[in-house]
Protein backbone atom coordinates (compact mmCIF):
# COMPACT_ATOMS: atom_id res chain seq x y z
CA UNK A 1 0.00 0.00 0.00
CA UNK A 2 1.23 3.13 -1.41
CA UNK A 3 1.90 6.68 1.04
CA UNK A 4 -1.41 8.17 -0.98
CA UNK A 5 -3.88 5.44 -0.19
CA UNK A 6 -2.79 5.59 3.28
CA UNK A 7 -3.52 9.21 3.79
CA UNK A 8 -7.12 8.62 1.91
CA UNK A 9 -7.73 5.62 4.01
CA UNK A 10 -7.02 8.02 7.60
CA UNK A 11 -9.36 10.39 6.18
CA UNK A 12 -12.12 8.03 5.47
CA UNK A 13 -11.36 6.73 9.27
CA UNK A 14 -11.36 10.47 10.87
CA UNK A 15 -14.26 11.10 8.74
CA UNK A 16 -16.40 8.44 9.99
CA UNK A 17 -15.39 9.08 13.79
CA UNK A 18 -16.54 12.60 12.87
CA UNK A 19 -20.38 11.50 11.82
CA UNK A 20 -19.97 9.07 14.88
CA UNK A 21 -19.50 12.15 17.11
CA UNK A 22 -21.79 14.19 15.86
CA UNK A 23 -24.79 11.43 15.58
CA UNK A 24 -24.26 11.06 19.50
CA UNK A 25 -24.32 14.43 19.70
CA UNK A 26 -27.26 15.35 17.74
CA UNK A 27 -28.58 11.84 19.97
CA UNK A 28 -28.22 13.78 23.71
CA UNK A 29 -29.53 17.26 22.14
CA UNK A 30 -32.34 15.39 21.44
CA UNK A 31 -32.68 13.78 24.23
CA UNK A 32 -32.69 16.71 26.74
CA UNK A 33 -35.16 18.50 24.25
CA UNK A 34 -37.28 15.80 24.42
CA UNK A 35 -37.73 14.60 27.99
CA UNK A 36 -40.01 11.50 27.84
CA UNK A 37 -42.67 12.29 30.17
CA UNK A 38 -43.59 10.60 33.43
CA UNK A 39 -46.85 10.53 35.37
CA UNK A 40 -47.70 9.24 38.66
CA UNK A 41 -51.54 8.88 39.72
CA UNK A 42 -53.03 10.71 41.98
CA UNK A 43 -54.51 8.77 45.21
CA UNK A 44 -56.36 8.97 48.01
CA UNK A 45 -53.96 9.62 51.54
CA UNK A 46 -54.34 10.17 54.87
CA UNK A 47 -51.64 11.63 56.99
CA UNK A 48 -51.50 12.82 60.80
CA UNK A 49 -49.56 16.18 62.27
CA UNK A 50 -48.30 14.51 65.22
CA UNK A 51 -46.52 15.94 68.38
CA UNK A 52 -44.27 13.81 70.75
CA UNK A 53 -44.09 14.27 73.95
CA UNK A 54 -43.11 12.39 77.00
CA UNK A 55 -46.15 11.40 79.22
CA UNK A 56 -47.03 10.13 82.69
CA UNK A 57 -50.25 8.17 83.56
CA UNK A 58 -51.82 8.79 86.74
CA UNK A 59 -55.00 6.96 88.04
CA UNK A 60 -56.97 7.45 91.28
CA UNK A 61 -55.18 4.18 93.18
CA UNK A 62 -54.79 2.68 96.51
CA UNK A 63 -52.71 -0.61 97.42
CA UNK A 64 -54.52 -3.91 98.13
CA UNK A 65 -52.40 -6.01 100.49
CA UNK A 66 -53.05 -9.52 101.24
CA UNK A 67 -54.05 -10.63 104.61
CA UNK A 68 -52.12 -13.72 104.82
CA UNK A 69 -48.71 -15.37 103.84
CA UNK A 70 -49.13 -18.45 101.03
CA UNK A 71 -49.53 -18.62 97.65
CA UNK A 72 -51.60 -16.42 95.77
CA UNK A 73 -53.87 -17.20 92.79
CA UNK A 74 -56.05 -14.31 90.96
CA UNK A 75 -59.75 -14.51 90.31
CA UNK A 76 -59.95 -11.89 87.91
CA UNK A 77 -57.84 -10.42 85.10
CA UNK A 78 -55.26 -7.45 85.86
CA UNK A 79 -57.62 -4.21 84.06
CA UNK A 80 -61.20 -5.81 84.87
CA UNK A 81 -63.91 -4.18 86.98
CA UNK A 82 -64.06 -4.80 90.57
CA UNK A 83 -67.58 -4.25 92.62
CA UNK A 84 -66.81 -2.98 96.68
CA UNK A 85 -66.45 -6.72 98.27
CA UNK A 86 -65.88 -8.37 95.64
CA UNK A 87 -62.76 -11.07 96.00
CA UNK A 88 -59.56 -10.09 93.78
CA UNK A 89 -57.80 -13.28 94.67
CA UNK A 90 -57.27 -16.10 96.48
CA UNK A 91 -54.53 -17.56 99.19
CA UNK A 92 -53.78 -21.25 99.82
CA UNK A 93 -50.89 -22.02 102.56
CA UNK A 94 -48.96 -24.43 99.48
CA UNK A 95 -48.63 -24.12 95.96
CA UNK A 96 -50.25 -27.80 95.79
CA UNK A 97 -53.76 -27.08 96.80
CA UNK A 98 -53.39 -23.76 94.30
CA UNK A 99 -52.28 -25.48 91.77
CA UNK A 100 -55.33 -27.59 92.05
CA UNK A 101 -57.80 -24.55 92.55
CA UNK A 102 -56.45 -22.83 89.19
CA UNK A 103 -56.95 -26.60 87.49
CA UNK A 104 -60.40 -26.58 89.04
CA UNK A 105 -61.35 -23.02 86.86
CA UNK A 106 -60.34 -24.64 83.93
CA UNK A 107 -62.48 -27.61 84.49
CA UNK A 108 -65.39 -25.44 85.43
CA UNK A 109 -64.94 -23.42 82.20
CA UNK A 110 -64.65 -26.15 79.98
CA UNK A 111 -67.30 -28.19 81.87
CA UNK A 112 -69.78 -25.05 81.41
CA UNK A 113 -68.81 -25.17 77.56
CA UNK A 114 -69.95 -28.14 77.02
CA UNK A 115 -72.55 -28.25 78.84
CA UNK A 116 -74.37 -25.51 76.81
CA UNK A 117 -73.32 -27.56 73.44
CA UNK A 118 -74.64 -30.43 74.64
CA UNK A 119 -78.21 -28.71 75.32
CA UNK A 120 -77.90 -26.83 71.68
CA UNK A 121 -76.83 -29.99 70.52
CA UNK A 122 -80.00 -30.63 68.57
CA UNK A 123 -81.24 -27.09 67.93
CA UNK A 124 -78.10 -26.30 65.05
CA UNK A 125 -79.34 -24.58 61.88
CA UNK A 126 -77.39 -25.95 59.28
CA UNK A 127 -75.51 -23.35 57.35
CA UNK A 128 -71.95 -24.82 56.49
CA UNK A 129 -70.90 -21.99 54.69
CA UNK A 130 -71.74 -19.49 57.04
CA UNK A 131 -70.18 -21.71 59.81
CA UNK A 132 -66.64 -22.24 57.96
CA UNK A 133 -66.25 -18.44 57.49
CA UNK A 134 -66.85 -17.66 61.16
CA UNK A 135 -64.51 -20.39 62.34
CA UNK A 136 -62.39 -18.95 59.48
CA UNK A 137 -62.58 -15.14 61.15
CA UNK A 138 -61.90 -16.33 64.61
CA UNK A 139 -58.59 -18.66 63.68
CA UNK A 140 -57.57 -15.17 61.49
CA UNK A 141 -58.35 -12.53 64.61
CA UNK A 142 -56.30 -15.24 67.23
CA UNK A 143 -53.79 -15.44 64.84
CA UNK A 144 -53.48 -11.37 64.88
CA UNK A 145 -53.77 -11.28 68.26
CA UNK A 146 -50.74 -13.94 68.96
CA UNK A 147 -48.98 -11.62 66.08
CA UNK A 148 -49.46 -8.51 67.80
CA UNK A 149 -48.40 -9.71 70.79
CA UNK A 150 -52.13 -9.26 72.50
CA UNK A 151 -52.50 -12.20 74.31
CA UNK A 152 -54.72 -11.28 77.00
CA UNK A 153 -57.77 -13.18 75.87
CA UNK A 154 -56.00 -16.14 73.68
CA UNK A 155 -57.42 -19.11 76.30
CA UNK A 156 -61.02 -18.00 75.62
CA UNK A 157 -60.05 -17.60 71.96
CA UNK A 158 -58.71 -21.17 71.42
CA UNK A 159 -61.77 -22.54 73.47
CA UNK A 160 -64.04 -20.39 70.87
CA UNK A 161 -63.13 -21.71 68.12
CA UNK A 162 -62.80 -25.42 69.33
CA UNK A 163 -66.27 -25.10 70.09
CA UNK A 164 -67.26 -23.65 67.04
CA UNK A 165 -65.60 -26.69 65.40
CA UNK A 166 -67.46 -28.79 67.26
CA UNK A 167 -70.82 -27.14 66.50
CA UNK A 168 -69.99 -27.76 63.17
CA UNK A 169 -69.48 -31.43 63.25
CA UNK A 170 -72.42 -31.30 65.12
CA UNK A 171 -74.39 -29.72 61.78
CA UNK A 172 -72.53 -32.19 59.54
CA UNK A 173 -73.74 -35.33 61.01
CA UNK A 174 -70.47 -36.28 62.85
CA UNK A 175 -70.63 -38.25 66.03
CA UNK A 176 -69.28 -36.10 68.93
CA UNK A 177 -69.65 -37.85 72.44
CA UNK A 178 -70.42 -34.91 74.71
CA UNK A 179 -72.34 -36.87 77.09
CA UNK A 180 -69.29 -38.80 78.24
CA UNK A 181 -66.57 -35.49 77.80
CA UNK A 182 -69.05 -33.68 80.45
CA UNK A 183 -68.94 -36.59 82.52
CA UNK A 184 -65.53 -36.80 82.62
CA UNK A 185 -65.01 -32.99 83.52
CA UNK A 186 -67.86 -33.87 85.78
CA UNK A 187 -65.77 -36.13 88.16
CA UNK A 188 -62.84 -33.94 87.59
CA UNK A 189 -64.84 -31.12 88.94
CA UNK A 190 -65.33 -33.48 92.01
CA UNK A 191 -61.94 -34.19 92.56
CA UNK A 192 -60.57 -30.56 92.57
CA UNK A 193 -63.36 -29.54 95.17
CA UNK A 194 -62.29 -31.64 97.70
CA UNK A 195 -58.68 -31.25 97.32
CA UNK A 196 -58.65 -27.21 97.21
CA UNK A 197 -60.87 -26.51 100.24
CA UNK A 198 -59.94 -24.23 103.17
CA UNK A 199 -57.98 -20.80 101.90
CA UNK A 200 -58.19 -17.20 102.02
CA UNK A 201 -60.32 -14.70 100.04
CA UNK A 202 -58.65 -11.35 98.88
CA UNK A 203 -61.57 -8.79 98.71
CA UNK A 204 -61.99 -5.45 97.15
CA UNK A 205 -63.00 -2.60 99.45
CA UNK A 206 -63.77 -0.39 96.72
CA UNK A 207 -65.11 -0.49 93.41
CA UNK A 208 -62.72 0.60 89.80
CA UNK A 209 -60.13 -1.35 88.11
CA UNK A 210 -58.37 -4.25 89.47
CA UNK A 211 -54.49 -4.06 88.60
CA UNK A 212 -52.07 -7.02 89.68
CA UNK A 213 -48.98 -5.49 90.23
CA UNK A 214 -47.76 -2.18 92.04
CA UNK A 215 -45.10 0.15 90.49
CA UNK A 216 -44.62 2.73 93.38
CA UNK A 217 -46.00 5.49 91.58
CA UNK A 218 -49.11 5.33 92.75
CA UNK A 219 -48.84 8.17 95.32
CA UNK A 220 -46.89 10.30 93.41
CA UNK A 221 -49.58 12.81 92.81
CA UNK A 222 -52.88 13.83 94.17
CA UNK A 223 -55.14 12.53 91.50
CA UNK A 224 -57.88 15.63 92.65
CA UNK A 225 -54.89 17.76 91.51
CA UNK A 226 -54.65 16.66 88.12
CA UNK A 227 -55.92 19.28 85.84
CA UNK A 228 -54.28 22.08 88.03
CA UNK A 229 -50.64 20.33 86.91
CA UNK A 230 -47.87 22.91 86.10
CA UNK A 231 -45.72 22.25 82.96
CA UNK A 232 -43.16 22.37 86.16
CA UNK A 233 -44.91 19.38 88.22
CA UNK A 234 -45.43 17.30 84.97
CA UNK A 235 -41.87 17.63 84.47
CA UNK A 236 -40.71 16.36 88.30
CA UNK A 237 -43.20 13.57 87.58
CA UNK A 238 -41.05 12.24 84.21
CA UNK A 239 -37.96 12.19 86.27
CA UNK A 240 -39.05 10.88 89.86
CA UNK A 241 -38.49 7.60 91.16
CA UNK A 242 -40.56 5.21 92.48
CA UNK A 243 -41.45 4.79 96.24
CA UNK A 244 -40.35 1.39 97.93
CA UNK A 245 -44.00 -0.86 97.68
CA UNK A 246 -44.44 -2.90 100.78
CA UNK A 247 -43.77 -6.90 99.96
CA UNK A 248 -47.73 -7.12 101.44
CA UNK A 249 -49.01 -4.95 98.42
CA UNK A 250 -50.08 -7.40 95.77
CA UNK A 251 -51.99 -5.15 93.59
CA UNK A 252 -53.95 -1.91 93.43
CA UNK A 253 -57.57 -0.90 92.51
CA UNK A 254 -58.11 2.15 90.59
CA UNK A 255 -61.11 3.78 92.05
CA UNK A 256 -62.13 6.28 89.28
CA UNK A 257 -63.17 4.50 86.18
CA UNK A 258 -60.96 8.12 84.73
CA UNK A 259 -57.91 8.13 83.89
CA UNK A 260 -55.45 10.90 82.97
CA UNK A 261 -52.44 11.25 80.39
CA UNK A 262 -50.45 14.53 80.96
CA UNK A 263 -47.43 15.71 79.32
CA UNK A 264 -45.73 19.51 78.43
CA UNK A 265 -45.85 20.97 75.09
CA UNK A 266 -44.85 24.68 73.54
CA UNK A 267 -47.54 27.06 73.59
CA UNK A 268 -47.52 26.84 70.00
CA UNK A 269 -47.86 22.92 69.45
CA UNK A 270 -50.68 23.16 72.23
CA UNK A 271 -52.32 26.10 70.59
CA UNK A 272 -54.65 23.95 68.91
CA UNK A 273 -55.89 21.97 71.20
CA UNK A 274 -58.58 23.01 72.94
CA UNK A 275 -60.11 22.09 76.16
CA UNK A 276 -63.44 19.09 75.73
CA UNK A 277 -61.64 18.01 71.82
CA UNK A 278 -61.20 14.46 71.55
CA UNK A 279 -57.94 13.59 70.17
CA UNK A 280 -56.10 10.20 69.57
CA UNK A 281 -52.73 9.46 71.20
CA UNK A 282 -50.32 6.61 69.78
CA UNK A 283 -47.97 5.38 72.54
CA UNK A 284 -45.67 3.25 69.60
CA UNK A 285 -43.56 1.74 72.42
CA UNK A 286 -46.39 -0.28 74.74
CA UNK A 287 -48.65 -2.73 73.68
CA UNK A 288 -51.50 -0.42 73.81
CA UNK A 289 -50.68 1.28 70.84
CA UNK A 290 -53.05 3.92 70.78
CA UNK A 291 -55.72 5.76 72.97
CA UNK A 292 -58.68 7.85 72.35
CA UNK A 293 -58.43 10.90 74.73
CA UNK A 294 -60.67 14.39 75.75
CA UNK A 295 -58.31 17.22 76.42
CA UNK A 296 -59.71 17.98 80.14
CA UNK A 297 -56.70 20.73 81.00
CA UNK A 298 -54.17 23.29 79.75
CA UNK A 299 -52.16 25.18 82.86
CA UNK A 300 -49.34 27.52 81.64
CA UNK A 301 -46.08 28.17 83.33
CA UNK A 302 -45.09 31.89 84.21
CA UNK A 303 -43.46 32.85 80.82
CA UNK A 304 -46.36 31.23 79.23
CA UNK A 305 -43.97 29.20 76.59
CA UNK A 306 -44.96 25.93 78.08
CA UNK A 307 -48.40 24.19 78.79
CA UNK A 308 -49.29 20.91 80.91
CA UNK A 309 -51.59 19.20 78.98
CA UNK A 310 -54.17 16.66 81.03
CA UNK A 311 -55.68 13.92 78.97
CA UNK A 312 -58.62 11.95 80.42
CA UNK A 313 -59.26 8.71 79.01
CA UNK A 314 -62.28 5.44 80.48
CA UNK A 315 -61.01 2.70 78.39
CA UNK A 316 -58.79 -0.28 80.41
CA UNK A 317 -57.28 -3.37 80.23
CA UNK A 318 -54.18 -5.47 81.54
CA UNK A 319 -52.19 -3.69 78.75
CA UNK A 320 -53.56 -0.18 79.59
CA UNK A 321 -53.36 -0.94 83.52
CA UNK A 322 -49.46 -1.37 83.28
CA UNK A 323 -48.83 2.26 81.50
CA UNK A 324 -46.87 5.29 83.47
CA UNK A 325 -43.97 6.87 81.82
CA UNK A 326 -44.27 6.63 78.15
CA UNK A 327 -43.07 8.57 74.91
CA UNK A 328 -46.78 9.49 73.47
CA UNK A 329 -47.53 10.78 69.60
CA UNK A 330 -50.09 12.93 70.43
CA UNK A 331 -52.31 13.39 66.66
CA UNK A 332 -53.14 16.99 66.54
CA UNK A 333 -55.17 16.76 62.99
CA UNK A 334 -55.58 13.80 60.44
CA UNK A 335 -55.64 15.08 56.42
CA UNK A 336 -57.45 12.67 53.85
CA UNK A 337 -56.67 13.52 50.14
CA UNK A 338 -54.77 13.07 47.38
CA UNK A 339 -51.47 12.64 47.53
CA UNK A 340 -49.36 14.62 44.95
CA UNK A 341 -45.40 14.78 44.54
CA UNK A 342 -43.78 18.50 45.02
CA UNK A 343 -41.89 17.89 41.89
CA UNK A 344 -44.99 18.30 40.00
CA UNK A 345 -46.23 21.44 41.86
CA UNK A 346 -46.26 24.63 40.17
CA UNK A 347 -47.98 27.43 39.00
CA UNK A 348 -50.02 28.87 36.34
CA UNK A 349 -49.74 32.38 34.50
CA UNK A 350 -52.93 33.68 36.43
CA UNK A 351 -50.67 32.32 39.93
CA UNK A 352 -52.95 29.55 40.60
CA UNK A 353 -51.38 26.47 42.26
CA UNK A 354 -51.31 23.24 40.58
CA UNK A 355 -49.93 20.35 38.18
CA UNK A 356 -50.26 19.27 34.53
CA UNK A 357 -52.15 16.36 34.15
CA UNK A 358 -52.10 14.04 31.53
CA UNK A 359 -55.67 13.82 28.90
CA UNK A 360 -54.89 11.35 26.32
CA UNK A 361 -51.37 13.27 24.59
CA UNK A 362 -52.44 16.68 25.86
CA UNK A 363 -51.16 18.80 29.31
CA UNK A 364 -54.07 20.11 31.33
CA UNK A 365 -53.26 22.51 34.01
CA UNK A 366 -55.84 21.60 37.10
CA UNK A 367 -55.33 23.71 40.72
CA UNK A 368 -54.83 21.74 44.39
CA UNK A 369 -56.60 22.54 47.70
CA UNK A 370 -53.38 22.09 49.56
CA UNK A 371 -54.98 20.82 53.03
CA UNK A 372 -50.77 19.79 54.43
CA UNK A 373 -47.52 19.31 52.78
CA UNK A 374 -44.12 17.99 53.42
CA UNK A 375 -40.75 18.17 52.09
CA UNK A 376 -41.28 16.15 49.15
CA UNK A 377 -45.99 15.69 48.95
CA UNK A 378 -48.84 17.50 49.53
CA UNK A 379 -52.60 16.22 50.19
CA UNK A 380 -54.15 17.90 48.50
CA UNK A 381 -58.72 18.16 49.17
CA UNK A 382 -61.01 16.22 46.86
CA UNK A 383 -64.09 18.09 48.52
CA UNK A 384 -65.27 21.09 46.76
CA UNK A 385 -65.15 24.55 48.07
CA UNK A 386 -67.98 27.49 48.10
CA UNK A 387 -67.16 29.38 45.38
CA UNK A 388 -64.50 27.64 44.03
CA UNK A 389 -64.01 27.78 39.77
CA UNK A 390 -61.55 26.48 37.82
CA UNK A 391 -60.57 22.51 37.44
CA UNK A 392 -59.14 20.76 40.10
CA UNK A 393 -57.33 17.46 40.45
CA UNK A 394 -59.39 14.98 41.18
CA UNK A 395 -58.89 10.95 42.55
CA UNK A 396 -57.04 8.96 39.64
CA UNK A 397 -55.86 11.74 37.07
CA UNK A 398 -52.90 10.90 36.06
CA UNK A 399 -50.30 13.89 37.53
CA UNK A 400 -47.17 15.02 35.16
CA UNK A 401 -43.84 14.50 37.46
CA UNK A 402 -41.44 14.71 34.20
CA UNK A 403 -41.38 17.20 31.26
CA UNK A 404 -40.42 20.44 30.06
CA UNK A 405 -42.19 24.01 28.96
CA UNK A 406 -45.31 22.76 29.88
CA UNK A 407 -48.69 24.87 29.48
CA UNK A 408 -52.43 24.39 29.53
CA UNK A 409 -53.19 22.60 26.01
CA UNK A 410 -49.98 21.36 25.52
CA UNK A 411 -49.82 18.38 22.86
CA UNK A 412 -46.75 15.82 24.17
CA UNK A 413 -45.19 13.81 21.88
Amino acid sequence: MNERTKRQLWRLLLLGLSVLVLVYIVYQVYQVAHEPVRTEVARQATVSDTVNADAFVIRNEKYLEKTSDGVLIPLIDSGSRVAAGEGVAVIFDDESAASDYADLAVVQENLNRYNRLSKQKNSYAVNLSTMSQKISRSVIDLCANVESGDLSNVQEQLYDVRDQIITRQIATGETVNLESKVTELENRHSVLSKKTQGYDTLVSEQSGYYIDSADGYERSVDFKKVTKLKPENVEKLMKSDPEKVSDDVIGRVATDFDWYLVCVLDADQAKSLKVGNKVTIDLPYSAVRSIKATVASKTKDKKGDEVAVAFKCNRMNAYIASLRKEQAEIIMHTYTGLKIPMEAVTKNEDGDEGVYVLEGNIAKFKQLRTLYSEDDYLISGETAQEGETGSFVKLYDAVIVGGKDLYDGKILD
